[in-house]
């Protein structure tokens, strides 16, 4: 093999290990903008529980001064 063609190929063998690398560290590590989703979600569901529990307190309260007004 001529000189310049082994540098070609170690040049692109060399980006190639560099583009794996990435790679792996890329699928490896967890994406920080998931695991916000996942905690917004979690967050949302309570605030969604607990608003359910106000309207519902809300409603009885309704009812009662319905019955004494």
């Amino acid at each position: 093999m001529a000189e310049p063609d082994k540098l070609e190929l170690d040049g692109a063998l060399e980006r190639l290990d560099a583009m794996l690398t990435r790679l792996e560290k890329a699928v490896v590590r967890p994406n920080p903008a998931e695991n916000e989703l996942r905690s917004l979600k979690v967050a949302h569901e309570a605030m969604r529980e607990k608003v359910g529990h106000a309207l519902a307190d809300l409603d009885v309260l309704l009812e009662e001064f319905g019955e004494h007004g």
